[in-house]
């Protein structure tokens, strides 16, 4: 089978591989549409010293059923599904109390040995597979991912009706987010970002208020936008080496609830005396769990499915897998070509 291999940084091959077979409890997947994420994005522009041993990655995907290994009883072949890419241990304290995203054995799905999403066949543990529904396309449902983040981030800093919400972050799972508050019932949402094309489609959309962090001061803007209140729920989706605790802690109205998404590679800091006078609530978010029993990676498919959330904005470029490398260029250019969620389709 044809698969990208990753060398380390903009080293990536498209060469000629073994076509993984399933083992016992495994699927084999024929792979449609696979997402570019940001951890990919941060790989592909980060150069390591030394070469490395070449990974098949991408993990935000759907296909079909083109195999089965020995006990498999939920799926056949032909079955289109969307993939959930984490694989945690289901032993320990956190995994059986439905937590198992902080699984401390948490770890992904692929190898050069079972595929990636950027390849044409990856195999996977059964479990892992969800049956996607017809409605969907193979392109909106490699977005499942991405929206059961946004669904876990609600569930661990709420919105209620009336709550002016604020997403520091204009990419892929900002805009899950800010979707996400709409159904919640949140009066507003601001969509705080940059480029300007996202942030167009955030307004144009997704019915959102927007800032251009670089043409405008957020601080200044959210309080206009507010009415002096300040936004009464904040949700963080940047990440990287960007101070954007302070910021959200700047924004956030008195007692009001940050929820910090995305994951950052820079300490961050903020005025503790500052926050402590507006009694602020400050959660983490990290991946996606259980919610009242269901998985939300499920409960994504299923919003998704029922169409209360509409992934086509998002989804700003696609590219077969023989241009793969200008895919990545795309993705990390957003600067340039105003991307926020690109496909690659093997």
């Amino acid at each position: 089978m044809k698969a990208a291999l990753f060398y380390g940084g903009k080293d990536i091959r498209l060469e000629t591989i073994t076509t993984p077979e399933p083992e016992p409890g495994y699927v084999q997947v024929k792979v449609h549409a696979s997402g570019i994420c940001g951890g990919d994005i941060h790989g592909y522009l980060h150069q390591p010293d030394q070469p490395r041993l070449p990974r098949s990655e991408g993990h935000e995907l759907t296909g079909v059923i083109s195999g089965l290994g020995e006990d498999i009883t939920q799926f056949q072949v032909g079955d289109r599904v969307a993939i959930e890419p984490t694989v945690p241990c289901n032993d320990c304290p956190q995994c059986l109390n439905g937590n198992y995203n902080i699984c401390s054995k948490l770890r992904h799905i692929g190898g050069v040995q079972r595929g990636g999403g950027f390849a044409e066949y990856m195999t996977i543990p059964e479990d892992n597979a969800y049956h996607l529904p017809d409605q969907l396309s193979f392109e909106a449902g490699a977005l499942s991912e991405v929206y059961a983040v946004a669904v876990h981030a609600l569930s661990r800093t709420s919105v209620q009706p009336g709550d002016l919400v604020a997403v520091i972050g204009s990419g892929p799972v900002g805009l899950a987010i800010a979707q996400m508050a709409h159904i919640a019932g949140a009066q507003a949402v601001m969509v705080l970002g940059k480029p300007e094309q996202p942030l167009q489609i955030a307004q144009q959309k997704m019915f959102c208020h927007t800032i251009n962090v670089d043409r405008q001061n957020p601080v200044e803007e959210v309080k206009a936008w507010s009415r002096g209140i300040g936004a009464t729920v904040v949700f963080e989706a940047v990440g990287g080496r960007a101070n954007t605790l302070q910021q959200a802690t700047e924004i956030a109205a008195k007692r009001g609830r940050i929820c910090m998404v995305g994951g950052h590679s820079a300490s961050l800091t903020l005025h503790e005396r500052y926050a402590r006078s507006k009694e602020l609530t400050i959660s983490w978010s990290f991946c996606y769990g259980r919610r009242d029993g269901r998985k939300e990676f499920q409960l994504a498919i299923d919003l998704l499915a029922a169409g209360k959330l509409n992934p086509d904005p998002l989804i700003t470029h696609q590219f077969p897998l023989d241009q793969i490398i200008k895919a990545f260029d795309v993705a990390a250019g957003r600067e340039e070509y105003g991307s926020i969620k690109v496909l690659v389709l093997p």
